[in-house]
């Protein structure tokens, strides 16, 4: 066994993902061949139109290699999938604008429940959620005291401003400016990942 043979069989797709990246043809056709049908079938019983769920896999493998030298996941399964689910969510709700179908709660609760079932089950799924999930604690330990306070009660216990104020004893006006500086902070974080 050659030396790229036996690093596939060990590190498997996190391999193909970093040939892929420095524009490895053969890379990027493994990875598509080990991944899409399973995307494939996710993507079908989310749109339930075989052609329509084919389009999306295809065009997120289109849109990946476009943009392979700014992609820089945790883990590259994980983040294939999510952006599959993603995608998904995206078709339906053009679809409903342009069809005016109902597209409720319950519908992206289905889709969130396939996607759990389907792609979280096995380690390198829960793993990927699991480092992102430290990655957001590790942001927000690092905010300031104040910022930090505020954003969670904003964006984790889903305050209002309003009330934000009311229970610090501060204006809306800082309630605004703390989350807007959380959000910088996690935006220039995550400013290298891509987003299809």
């Amino acid at each position: 066994m050659n030396e790229p043979d036996a690093k596939l069989a060990k590190e498997g797709a996190n391999y193909l993902f970093r040939r892929f990246r420095k524009g490895d043809k053969t890379a990027f056709e493994k990875l598509f061949k080990k991944f899409y049908p399973r995307l494939h079938d996710f993507a079908f019983k989310v749109v339930r139109n075989r052609e329509i769920a084919e389009d999306i896999v295809q065009d997120i493998f289109i849109r990946l290699w476009e943009k392979k030298e700014n992609i820089k996941p945790v883990n590259i399964e994980g983040f294939i999938f999510k952006v599959l689910k993603n995608q998904c969510i995206s078709y339906l709700r053009n679809i409903k604008i342009i069809d005016n179908i109902n597209l409720n709660l319950n519908n992206l609760a289905h889709i969130e429940e396939l996607y759990r079932k389907d792609f979280l089950r096995d380690e390198p799924y829960v793993l990927f959620e699991k480092e992102l999930q430290l990655e957001i604690d590790s942001i927000i330990n690092k905010l300031p005291d104040r910022c930090k306070e505020v954003f969670i009660m904003s964006r984790l216990n889903g305050l209002k401003n309003r009330e934000i104020a009311y229970k610090l004893g501060i204006n809306i006006k800082n309630v605004e400016r703390h989350i807007s500086k959380a959000l910088t902070i996690f935006k220039t974080h995550f400013h290298d990942r891509i987003l299809l």
